[in-house]
């Protein structure tokens, strides 16, 4: 029956490539924390994945896990609190949304500077002898404490409440809890002194200074904080309230200086090289504006233009479209091969995201940049209105285009770029929001390509003949040639059926890790296979 095997094949074959296409949209973050300050190796595990190199910049989501070696040092931005760790510390968030911030801290220490702390939010700080609650704005040093070094809690200025291990205590500005590291945990108070570490994270008094930015971001904006001192605010003609950023290189551009990320939910996120670099890079729109002076000395230089204050902010991956056919990219001539470009969105240019189909949160995305937000979409089938596909975009020409190997495995773009003609970019296929590439396959990825390509190729082959898998009865023989000769040939068709049903068993055991794998697994490899069969 070998066009039953096939057919049975080709339906097996379609169904693990098209298992993840119907688009089940995942449940976006209703908060998103950053990277706001790295020196050293620090690493990042995303929710359910694997620790690889963290960067400033990386934006932060609930289930993602953050480390340093024992040398490094990091700050973390998660809403109005930054986070500094010490060496050698591991914590996870373990829930980020409007209200409430829960950081487990697995090992080392971490000093928390909490600017505000609104009515009905909670910052919840989990050590292994149990969890302690924020209840006041301040400066608080925690350690986690091991088998040998006990917990602390030092409160400089606020107030923290500890619950656990049988222990219930307020600690109050100027005083440290110390939690000792034998059974049963007995809990002491004692008086705080601020060393080294707290010292490097800890405000100045006379830091105190009100900030420009709130006056012209929404107060949603991650990162906000970054742009003091990085750039200057000015009135822009026909364009509103605008910030120039100082000391560029002379080639910068918007989504240049930087590399990409993929981070699932939203997929391609932009990780830019700045320390200002996060809100400019998801929030609001980039513009050029011209400079003071007439004729010749009229030079334009690059604006972020953050949109109205008023508007809530919607974090993007990045408010950029590319350039190129869908899942390939741009082709350029060998060496290089295939490409991939993109540009910055203006003011006034919607942003259509590939991560979401929801008309409501598409708009509000596009909330403050763009004016009327009432008349973008609705798309056909979840693809963009063709009003975004054939519009004129200002900022096109600017394009970054880097090799697809540079954009695929997340390098630095700047030292990278490839010049194409300007004619080339403006006749290229628009693509918003996405290029629809996906990111190098991962071990699991290619564990579950391999058990379906086992499974193809046992339902391919033909099966062992009733002559091969039956069992010969030996009978004793006086000659001893013979008779090996007569043995051997009877364990060749059962050594057949053991390697059989060895090998039925690995593509079973194979098929059900890949039943395992989470679904976000399974949708990339979906993506990847889609990909190539077009």
């Amino acid at each position: 029956m070998p066009n039953a095997r096939c057919l049975v094949a080709l339906f097996i074959l379609l169904s693990i490539v098209w298992a993840g296409a119907i688009r089940a949209e995942e449940a976006l973050p209703s908060a998103v924390g950053r990277i706001s300050a790295a020196t050293g190796p620090i690493s990042l595990r995303p929710a359910g994945g694997e620790w690889g190199a963290a960067s400033l910049n990386d934006p932060l989501i609930a289930g993602m896990a953050v480390r340093t070696a024992a040398p490094a040092r990091a700050t973390l931005g998660i809403g109005p609190a930054q986070i500094a760790l010490s060496g050698a510390t591991e914590l996870e968030i373990a829930q980020l949304d409007a209200t409430t911030r829960q950081i487990a801290v697995k090992q080392g220490r971490i000093g928390i500077h909490l600017a505000r702390l609104g009515s009905g939010e909670s910052v919840e700080i989990d050590l292994p002898r149990g969890g302690i609650w924020l209840t006041a704005p301040g400066d608080y040093d925690i350690t986690a404490g091991t088998d040998q070094i006990p917990a602390r809690v030092a409160v400089f200025a606020g107030q923290a409440r500890f619950a656990g291990s049988g222990i219930d205590r307020t600690v109050a500005a100027d005083a440290t809890l110390v939690l000792n590291a034998r059974t049963p945990v007995a809990a002491t108070l004692e008086s705080s002194a601020p060393d080294a570490f707290v010292t490097s994270w800890r405000p100045a008094p006379d830091a105190a200074a009100e900030a420009v930015a709130p006056h012209h971001v929404s107060p949603e904006t991650v990162g906000w904080e970054a742009l003091e001192g990085a750039g200057s605010w000015e009135q822009a003609a026909g364009v509103g309230e605008v910030w120039f950023p100082k000391n560029l290189p002379e080639d910068w551009a918007p989504y240049r200086y930087g590399h990409w990320r993929w981070v699932m939910p939203w997929g391609w996120n932009w990780v830019d090289d700045m320390p200002w670099g996060f809100a400019p890079s998801h929030y609001g729109r980039w513009a050029r504006v011209a400079t003071s002076g007439t004729g010749a000395d009229r030079a334009e230089r690059w604006a972020w233009v953050p949109g109205t204050p008023a508007a809530p902010s919607v974090y993007m991956p990045a408010a950029v479209n590319f350039l190129g056919t869908a899942g390939i990219g741009l082709s350029c001539p060998d060496p290089i091969g295939t490409a991939v470009a993109w540009f910055p969105l203006a003011p006034g240019e919607a942003y259509w995201p590939s991560y979401t189909t929801n008309l409501d949160l598409i708009r509000r995305t596009n909330a403050g940049a763009v004016k009327d937000i009432a008349k973008i979409g609705p798309g056909i089938g979840g693809d963009p209105p063709g009003e975004l596909i054939t519009a004129a975009y200002q900022n096109r020409r600017f394009a970054s285009v880097v090799p697809r190997a540079i954009f695929a495995g997340g390098r630095a773009v700047a030292p990278a770029l490839v010049p194409l003609p300007a004619e080339r970019l403006a006749n290229a296929p628009l693509l918003p929001g996405s290029p629809q590439i996906m990111p190098p396959a991962s071990r699991p990825v290619v564990v579950a390509m391999a058990g379906a390509v086992h499974t193809l190729a046992r339902i391919m082959a033909a099966p062992p003949t009733r002559t091969a898998m039956r069992t010969a009865i030996l009978r004793p023989s006086s000659r001893s040639a013979t008779s090996r000769t007569a043995h051997a040939q009877a364990r060749a068709p059962f050594a057949a059926r053991v390697a059989w049903s060895a090998h039925r068993a690995k593509a079973r055991a194979v098929a059900a890790y890949a039943r395992t794998t989470n679904n976000k697994t399974r949708t990339h490899l979906a993506a990847n296979s889609r990909a190539r069969l077009h």
